[in-house]
């Protein structure tokens, strides 16, 4: 089938809803979702999939029973139902029961579709809003970005890909769910991929099956879906402006204007991605007191979206900034912050002339398959008698340790770069080869970010091997 924009008129076009509904808490939500899929101008054929009956109407379909005897798995019960269809309907819908999908959002997909390449599927972010009405993006939080090397032209529209591919909703022509099935990545059992189990089944096209998903930037509007429940609110989640900024950067890289780079490697393999590197991430207290009261020059390395770096440039201290991407990187420019783009080795090599009062490596040194290599190139630029400040997580925690030795889920990955993409740095490899680049370790910070009373007790008195994080301070007093 050829899409095209006046497709959504067309009495022949029939579109399948499979719904996910697991207990009573959105079935306010689940009802006015149903609502507005048969108030289109095309034939809807609403699914529920339930752990429960519910009584939602003769026209809508309710299969209760879960495909495993884990809870989570109820969203995996989509996929045969979809396939099991693939010739009878035009579009398929998978969503959960708090995901207000309108006309305009089908309508966009439908007028995308036939500009994108076989592999790209449209798809969307999802929004909240706040009692006051306004904006909130949940989906980007954390390690999840835009990836500055994907921003492109498809006809009218600019795309991009988001590395978190989960929007509780995805949609799909009959010929792209009839690929993915053929793929063998779409009905498969329930499991855990990168992410959970319910947010893996809402993924699989995108992750499973040979597809890429892209978001229309340049109609952002038109790719964005009311999660009704409002559940991340003030919780995470990037606020409006901030994503209209992303949006003017990524547009701004289409048209030459911004440079498309990354630094490094960012992301480990393991599940959520565990120890991946935080784009918003607040300061810590710990890490800016390792920072001498008298610095006059710092020079950051791995920095996100500029809320240290900022902290610090309130003391009065000069800050340069290698940004994770040349995206979250423009947001540090944004609050005055000198900003180098380009690689690790691109960045590092343009400063080979320049020393600073310290140099800071946040959360980085770790996700490198060269520490070692990466460490002597950053202490190289600190001046004699300057401060180098590392921090990382602590892979000498008793329950980490643990789960190494025994090679418990996703720790096994952590014996090989390569499996996990981690570099487990500890205090002592820190210690010993700072010592032979000429640096004096001052000082250790052991820390985690739990409320500082809970199993307070049992932290002090395991020290080191109950905390999460470290700060490792040195100075620089050998020339080398």
């Amino acid at each position: 089938m050829n899409v095209t924009p006046s497709s959504m008129n067309h009495p022949r076009l029939r579109l399948l809803v499979a719904i996910a509904s697991f207990g009573e808490k959105n079935l306010g939500f689940l009802k006015k979702i149903i609502k507005g899929y048969r108030s289109m101008p095309i034939d809807v054929d609403v699914v529920v999939l339930s752990d429960a009956p519910k009584n939602l109407g003769s026209e809508v379909k309710v299969m209760v029973g879960m495909p495993s005897k884990d809870p989570w798995s109820l969203p995996f019960a989509h996929k045969p139902v979809l396939a099991d269809n693939a010739d009878k309907y035009d579009l398929f819908i998978y969503s959960e029961d708090d995901m207000e999908v309108t006309e305009r959002n089908i309508q966009a997909f439908l007028d995308i579709t036939p500009q994108l390449a076989p592999t790209e599927i449209a798809g969307f972010l999802r929004y909240e809003t706040n009692n006051s009405g306004t904006l909130s993006f949940p989906d980007m939080h954390g390690i999840y970005r835009w990836k500055p090397e994907t921003v492109k032209r498809r006809g009218d529209c600019t795309i991009a890909e988001f590395t978190n591919e989960h929007a509780a909703f995805y949609i799909l022509t009959k010929e792209q769910l009839k690929q993915a099935i053929v793929s063998g990545g779409f009905l498969r059992l329930p499991t855990r991929g990168r992410y959970d189990m319910a947010c893996t089944a809402a993924t699989d096209p995108y992750t499973s099956c040979g597809f890429k998903k892209v978001v229309c930037i340049s109609a952002w509007q038109d790719f964005v879906i009311h999660h009704m429940s409002n559940r991340y609110v003030g919780q995470f989640g990037l606020p409006l402006n901030s994503f209209k900024e992303q949006i003017q950067t990524l547009m701004e890289i289409c048209g030459g204007i911004h440079p498309a780079s990354s630094l490094c490697g960012s992301e480990s393999k393991l599940f959520y991605p565990k120890w991946s590197a935080n784009y918003y991430e607040k300061p810590h207290d710990e890490l800016l007191r390792a920072v001498p009261v008298d610095t006059k020059t710092i020079l950051s390395i791995g920095c996100g979206w500029g809320a240290a770096e900022k902290r610090l440039q309130q003391r009065g201290v000069e800050v340069t900034a290698l940004p994770l991407d040349s995206i979250i990187g423009a947001a540090a420019a944004r609050l005055g912050i000198t900003v180098i783009y380009g690689t690790l080795n691109e960045s590092l090599a343009s400063l080979e002339e320049q020393r600073f009062d310290c140099v800071l490596i946040s959360n980085l040194l770790h996700l490198q398959s060269n520490p070692e290599q990466i460490l002597q190139r950053c202490c190289q630029l600190v001046r004699m008698g300057g401060v180098l400040v590392v921090s990382s997580p602590n892979f000498d925690r008793i329950p980490v340790m643990l789960r190494r030795a025994f090679a418990v889920g996703d720790y096994s990955k952590l014996r090989n770069f390569s499996l996990g993409e981690i570099s487990p740095c500890g205090i002592n490899f820190m210690k010993q080869k700072l010592k032979q680049l000429g640096f004096r370790t001052d000082r250790v910070q052991w820390f985690d970010r739990m409320p500082p009373h809970k199993f307070a007790a049992i932290r002090k008195y395991l020290g080191r091997f109950a905390a999460a994080d470290w700060v490792l301070k040195a100075h620089r007093s050998v020339l080398k």
